[in-house]
């Protein structure tokens, strides 16, 4: 075949569309019309095209036979092109003739494919004819694609044993032949492995002829971390955000839990953030992330400590009430804050400081301190003031006008219970004469004054029965007194002195041979 007939066959167009640009009949045909490539790898983008045997088609008709890359529908020059230098060719066969017309093919070769390959190509000519020139519909579309590992568990019951599948996001051209790696080992061949992934193992893929590309790695989670922004001391009222994260592959879900104080832990946030628009107190404490892929777990710790200014500031004495004068009185300060706070003691109605730290003592306290006091807790964050708190001093002379009062009241209750006693043996003692009976011995109650001591009242009473003899008995009836006296006691507001207590028992028998079943009145006196 001449080179009339070669050149009339570099004017074929289109995947299986004719062209009539007063060319002729032309026809061309596409190998693919959607080539899938890995990225990193090489692809060839084939082509047929066949015309009429005409002589009208000279040699120098063609100018030149090429692809293109289709970019917002207008052709870019992949020769000329800076993107693909050195990385393109594009060559065409030797056309052959048959009957009335004449066929060739023509290629395309990329190599080192990038992601922006990814276009759509076209076959291309010229002509040194008017308006001659055309580009190829529909083309071929060419999509790059990285090799990936599908994780899957064909036992459910037993998730420990995990099935990986080496597959792309579009259909790899042919049968491709897959080979795995095991911690960057070279192992078994197949588009599927079966493995008990273990912590630290990790698993890839690649193509026959390609292992320089392989597909990313997967593993189980690695030891996550938490960063905090802003980082430094936490201060109540700012905005706080926990960032977990973790290198997994598949990618990893996280969820934030905080841990009360029981131990217990629920779930506060899903997502790899845990944001505190406005951080309180009550937001202290312990948090952890969990990290969850289809292969492990894993998790991470974080205490948040924060600054606050003084709260909740309060302040007591001891002793705590009426101070007598003369004595000390020291005054406590207490405050709820982080950093922990330093106090100041103040006066009402006073600047001036009258103390630093948390307790203050007044010795030797007189009337000038009596008033009202507060103290101020402040740390770097701001201060609070506590409630006042009265100091009321009493004077010493008072004390000793208490005890004397006391011990009045005292003896006074006193004789209010001998002359109870008194009127109701009286009482007793007329309902007997009304009713016919004859008490056979009758003591005299005299009214009776405080004596020092027990002998002074024994001296009383010999001196009663000397004055008014116990009439004498029948031998059948006999009436006794009975005196015991008890062992010192101390008497409350008798100031400290030991008292003796006189108990006096007086039995009558009133009716003759009834003894047994004989009315006895008691009578009782403790006298000092």
């Amino acid at each position: 075949m001449d080179l009339r007939s070669a050149a009339r066959g570099f004017l074929a167009f289109l995947l299986s569309v004719p062209v009539l640009q007063g060319n002729g009949d032309w026809t061309v045909t596409y190998s693919s019309t959607n080539v899938c490539a890995l990225r990193g790898a090489m692809v060839d983008i084939n082509c047929t095209y066949d015309y009429p045997d005409d002589v009208q088609y000279l040699p120098d008709t063609v100018r030149n036979l090429w692809f293109t890359k289709e970019d917002n529908h207008q052709p870019v020059d992949l020769l000329s092109d800076s993107d693909y230098t050195g990385r393109v060719e594009n060559s065409c066969g030797k056309v052959n003739c048959s009957g009335s017309r004449c066929h060739g093919t023509c290629s395309l070769n990329i190599r080192d494919l990038r992601q922006s390959d990814s276009a759509v190509y076209k076959f291309r000519f010229t002509t040194n004819q008017p308006g001659g020139g055309n580009t190829g519909d529909p083309g071929v579309m060419l999509s790059l694609t990285d090799l990936q590992v599908k994780v899957s568990f064909p036992h459910p019951t037993d998730p420990t044993w995990t099935e990986l599948e080496c597959h792309s996001m579009c259909g790899l051209a042919g049968d491709p032949r897959y080979i795995w790696f095991r911690n960057g080992m070279k192992g078994r061949r197949g588009g599927k492995y079966r493995a008990f992934i273990q912590s630290g193992d990790s698993y890839s893929c690649t193509v026959e002829g390609y292992e320089n590309i392989r597909s990313p790695l997967v593993y189980a989670p690695k030891t996550p971390s938490v960063t905090v922004s802003p980082s430094g001391e936490i201060e109540e009222g700012s905005s706080v955000t926990l960032s977990c994260s973790s290198d997994a592959n598949p990618a990893a879900n996280y969820t934030w839990f905080k841990v009360d104080t029981d131990r217990s832990s629920r779930k506060i946030n899903q997502g790899p953030q845990l944001v505190f628009k406005q951080i309180l107190t009550s937001d202290s404490g312990q948090y952890y992330c969990l990290v969850q892929t289809e292969l492990r777990q894993a998790s991470i710790w974080i205490t948040i400590h924060m600054k606050y200014g003084p709260k909740h500031t309060s302040v007591c004495s001891n002793p705590s009430g009426e101070v007598e004068e003369g004595s000390s009185v020291t005054l406590s300060c207490s405050s709820d804050a982080v950093p922990a706070a330093n106090y100041t003691w103040f006066r009402e109605h006073e600047d001036s400081v009258k103390e630093s730290g948390q307790n203050y003592t007044i010795t030797h306290i007189t009337s000038e301190h009596e008033g009202n006091y507060y103290c101020q807790a402040h740390n770097a964050i701001g201060h609070h003031n506590s409630t006042f708190l009265f100091i009321q001093m009493i004077s010493s002379s008072s004390h000793p006008a208490m005890v004397a009062v006391t011990t009045i009241a005292v003896l006074l209750a006193t004789i209010l219970l001998l002359v109870f006693l008194w009127m109701r043996r009286k009482k007793a003692s007329s309902k007997e004469i009304g009713q016919g009976g004859r008490p056979d011995a009758v003591l005299e109650l005299l009214p009776v004054p405080v004596y020092d001591n027990v002998s002074a009242l024994t001296n009383r009473l010999d001196t009663v029965a000397q004055r008014e003899p116990i009439e004498e008995l029948d031998d059948h009836h006999d009436a006794s007194i009975d005196t015991s006296v008890s062992e010192e006691q101390e008497v409350p507001g008798s100031g400290g002195q030991s008292v003796k207590t006189a108990v006096f028992y007086s039995l009558v028998n009133a009716v003759p041979g009834e003894s047994d079943q004989a009315e006895t009145p008691e009578f009782y006196s403790t006298i000092k």
